[in-house]
């Protein structure tokens, strides 16, 4: 019986085909075929490059990279009988954009299916995939997903932030009507309430909502799976204050952070009592990344009310409305602006944290850029609600490639790049057009590429 030995030779090892036989009464060897060698512990297929056709070539490492993350997150498990095709949607919906029409298509270019074990998938099934994702616990998704970051990103767990963007998607003219986006355009509308961490921006709630819904009424809705998820900080940009709100939040123990309208009473009440002399001094002044500013703090409610005064601001605004001449009653606050909390921190340390608020709006940036979320061009409301999961699961792979990319101080590459930089190693299958013998090899890596395979913790 032939059988494959090791023959170590110097610093190599070769791998040779033998078949033993009986000689003099003797166990001896002989060498039918040399197989190739050992390299790192790999064996590698000796080939004759002059006999080899190329038969395939498949979009490979990002492919096995982003399926990798994927499983780190648990989504095959998290996501029900469907997880083949909703991974397969969210790994295309990063590498190709395409619609759920061109799945199918694109598909069959990649080593997806393989990676997956499992048969080619039809549009019929992507379309079936999409309403499991519907009718899934997905408040439970979520909350294991946002377990996993709490384990891996401790120190990125205790503040987040909260903000509310909109977007447009096709659907029949009986599912809804069309409303007024932010932008002044009329059309389809949705809404997605996104919350993610204050450090990294990992995405670990969200909720989609029809129409143009206030901003008041969408975190009174959040707010119940924002206390399921135990989150012990938030901050929120003004749109989203109100006395009850910020009442609720106290009843749940909750630290928040959270812009204030100057209303008439807030006006009478604090910014009436407010002297310039007092605020604009050394020992209440702010450096922020672009500007100062100067901030005094007063109580109110169950926390503090913080009134931040910014000079140039008022310089900048003031001579515009002077110079369309309107009335001094709404020019005497320029400048001002308000910010409420309820937390331990210094004024310095809060007003700073809310003016770097602006991680929510890069993911809201790349749902619409990266992840391509704007249009939504799907024929039923609640395909459009799959979708938007589709696009915040997308996110949550691209926010874990960023965050492991800044772990790595050598790699200064954005999620979008890593993924450009990987889409370059392909697999190809080759065949021996003598002994019909099938290979597998994959490109040879640059030091680049190794590098980022290191720093994502994944192989090829």
């Amino acid at each position: 019986m032939a059988f494959i030995r090791e023959i170590k030779k110097r610093d190599s090892i070769y791998l040779v085909k033998v078949e033993s036989y009986r000689e003099d009464g003797k166990v001896k060897q002989r060498v039918l075929e040399y197989i190739g060698k050992k390299e790192d512990g790999v064996a590698v297929i000796k080939m004759d490059i002059n006999h080899l056709d190329l038969t395939n070539v498949k979009r490979y490492a990002d492919v096995r990279v982003l399926l990798q993350l994927a499983r780190e997150l648990k989504l095959d498990q998290l996501l029900g009988k469907h997880h083949k095709a909703i991974m397969v949607m969210v790994i295309a919906h990063l590498l190709c954009r395409k619609s759920v029409l061109g799945l199918a298509d694109w598909t069959t270019h990649t080593s997806l299916y393989e990676e997956l074990e499992t048969e080619p998938m039809s549009t019929q099934q992507f379309y079936e995939a999409f309403d499991h994702l519907n009718a899934l616990d997905f408040a439970g998704v979520e909350a294991a997903i946002a377990a996993y970051w709490k384990q891996i990103a401790p120190h990125d767990s205790s503040a987040f932030v909260l903000d509310v963007t909109d977007t447009y998607y096709s659907a029949s003219k009986k599912d809804s009507s069309a409303r007024r986006g932010k932008d002044g355009k009329v059309s389809k509308l949705v809404q997605i309430g996104l919350i993610v961490s204050f450090t990294n921006g990992f995405p670990v709630l969200h909720k989609t909502y029809e129409g143009n819904i206030s901003n008041i009424k969408t975190f009174t809705d959040l707010l119940k799976p924002i206390a399921a998820l135990g989150l012990e900080s938030i901050v929120m940009d003004r749109g989203f204050y109100s006395e009850e709100n910020v009442t609720d939040m106290d009843a749940l123990g909750m630290q928040v952070i959270v812009g204030m309208k100057q209303t008439a009473g807030i006006k009478s009440r604090f910014l009436d009592k407010i002297e310039r002399e007092q605020i604009y001094s050394s020992e209440n002044r702010i450096e922020l990344k672009d500007t100062v500013v100067y901030g005094q703090e007063l109580g109110f409610l169950s926390g503090k009310l913080i009134v931040i005064y910014n000079p140039k601001m008022e310089v900048l605004k003031r001579d515009k409305l002077l110079e369309e001449k309107v009335p001094a009653e709404n020019v005497k606050y320029v400048g001002y602006s308000l910010i409420y909390h309820n937390t331990s921190q210094e004024v310095k340390s809060v007003v700073k944290k809310y003016f770097d608020k602006d991680i929510v709006e890069r993911c809201f940036k790349s749902l619409k850029g990266e992840l391509h979320l704007h249009p939504v061009r799907l024929w039923a409301n609640k395909r459009t609600e799959a979708h938007v999961k589709i696009c915040y699961l997308s996110l949550c792979i691209l926010s874990l490639i960023q965050f492991r990319c800044r772990a790595a101080k050598s790699l200064n590459l954005s999620a979008a790049k890593v993924l450009d930089e990987l889409q370059y190693i392909y697999k190809v299958d080759l065949v021996h057009a003598k002994s019909l013998k099938k290979y597998s090899k994959v490109v040879t890596l640059s030091n680049q590429q190794k590098e980022i395979l290191k720093a994502l913790k994944c192989s090829v």
